[in-house]
């Protein structure tokens, strides 16, 4: 027993993790699919070409079980531990993708789930001595994160990625990525099918260019299809729409106070065709989206990170306002100006913004309104 003259120091480290972990589980995603969004951002930013969400109870049937599995060019040892880091993003403050903070990764599984499991694989780079076209075995590693043994002190800090041979759960690709979330907790239901349905239903319109653009998402083997707010594009779940005028551009700053760095911001308008769909019964209309959909949908590189009704001025959303649409689509520089958060759920306009687009977008409402 030490002296009594001899006092503990406290434990003055950065984060403590232990609270830490239990606080971030509460912070941030408004649901299931927010949180799936993440991982699917991650998918598209290493090259996927095909995302497979499966939903399935656990082997003892207690709880679901939340996997991804994808295509991309998957990680190495390193960057597997440094990508179920909080802020350990070998990408971070990169704005060419869809992720800038390195906090997509844990932060989103550990919100639904107590624990999840990484598994990663790479094609193997192919020797100029290697004779008779051999294929070479990629080097497949995993790692973890649990609630429960933070929580018990029993982990300080992301496992050492481990080499693993079994490949029946990882699929067939040459490189790729498989992300479970075991011991789920705080999924948005307990179904799968009504976790399903939510899943087709949010990932077909914010990943909607994605999927346009080629990417294939399936959700229990079903393929998510493109849901266009705007109905507008023809290979959408319902189309229909026009668009209303031309499309608006403007160059905005991201920081006001200095002109080095601006960025682009694109805007147009649909009308929905009021004589076609004004008869359908109102449960079609709110299956179809048109009842309670007015509003803005604001697309960051190609994917939606918010919906809601923005740079309206003084002009409130009416009944009327269910039968036009808006998409606002902004680079990646601007950010700031539209003060997006690391989850990519909602945005906070600047006042510079907000100074710039709503004389326009306000006057185009209340012409679409008037019609």
């Amino acid at each position: 027993m030490p002296p009594r003259s001899v006092r503990q120091s406290p434990d003055c480290s950065i984060i403590a993790l232990d609270k830490f972990i239990q606080a971030t589980r509460d912070s941030g995603y408004e649901g299931t699919a927010s949180a799936v969004s993440e991982l699917v951002d991650n998918s598209i930013q290493a090259g996927a070409k095909a995302i497979e969400i499966r939903i399935s109870p656990n082997d003892d049937e207690s709880s679901l079980e939340l996997s991804v599995l994808d295509d991309g060019c998957g990680m190495d040892l390193k960057t597997l531990r440094q990508a179920l880091r909080f802020g350990g993003s070998t990408r971070f403050g990169d704005r060419t993708g869809l992720g800038r903070y390195g906090m997509g990764l844990p932060n989103a599984s550990l919100s639904q789930a107590r624990r999840v499991v990484v598994q990663t694989w790479q094609s193997p780079p192919r020797s100029r001595g290697q004779a008779g076209g051999r294929k070479l075995t990629p080097a497949r590693f995993s790692s973890y994160l649990d609630v429960d043994e933070i929580l018990r002190g029993d982990l300080v800090e992301v496992p050492a990625s481990k080499e693993f041979t079994a490949k029946s759960t990882t699929g067939t690709s040459p490189s790729g990525t498989l992300v479970r979330w075991v011991k789920c907790d705080r999924l948005d239901n307990r179904r799968k099918s009504t976790i399903a349905r939510k899943l087709d239903r949010e990932l077909g319109r914010r990943f909607r260019h994605y999927l346009w653009g080629g990417l294939q998402i399936t959700v229990n083997g079903e393929r998510v299809i493109p849901h266009d707010p705007l109905y507008l594009h023809p290979k959408s779940k319902v189309s229909g729409a026009k668009l209303f005028g031309d499309e608006l551009r403007y160059e905005i700053r991201a920081d006001p106070s200095s002109p080095a760095s601006t960025g682009w911001v694109r805007v147009r308008f649909s009308e929905l065709p009021v004589h076609d769909w004004h008869r359908l019964s109102n449960q079609d209309k709110r299956q179809l989206g048109i009842s309670k959909g007015a509003g803005v949908s604001v697309i960051r590189a190609g994917r939606e990170v918010d919906h809601g009704w923005f740079f309206m001025g003084a002009k409130h959303r009416e009944n009327y306002d269910d039968w036009w649409r808006c998409e606002i689509q902004f680079d990646p520089a601007l950010d700031e100006a539209f003060g997006i958060t690391h989850t990519k759920q909602r945005i906070r306009p600047q006042a510079h913004l907000i100074d710039a687009l709503t004389p326009d977008i306000e006057a185009t409402a209340r012409a679409l309104n008037a019609r």
